[in-house]
């Protein structure tokens, strides 16, 4: 979440579905789902970090991809996904699916779940 960048997509707010996670040091960072991935039976959430005021959004921040376990209960966990063969194998997935305009950051210290 260090470097900003510039995109020139349309965001349509009353269909994104948003969510907090909370960093290791306890900061709440808020995102918007942008896609689901699947690649060998890993899930992968594409999700853009939003900045809100209230209940409105502000601005848009970083893309980051977690990757997306689900327990017994249905509850959901999002990771950094740590190995850089998967992280890249998962960028290109997005690419392929027509998203190059993004760039994805690699590096991520969120780990918290999300509940439904």
């Amino acid at each position: 979440m260090h470097e900003n960048h510039e995109h020139e997509h349309e965001h349509e707010h009353e269909h994104m579905e948003a969510f907090t996670l909370y960093d290791e040091e306890g900061n709440e960072h808020n995102f918007v789902l942008l896609g689901e991935l699947e690649k060998e039976q890993n899930e992968y959430w594409v999700c853009e970090e939003i900045f809100v005021e209230g209940e409105d959004i502000k601005d848009f921040g970083d893309l980051y991809i977690f990757k997306k376990t689900t327990d017994e209960e249905g509850n959901i966990y999002l990771d950094s996904i740590e190995d850089e063969n998967e992280f890249n194998e998962a960028v290109k997935l997005w690419e392929d699916m027509g998203s190059t305009d993004f760039e994805v950051l690699e590096e991520s210290d969120e780990s918290e779940d999300v509940d439904n």
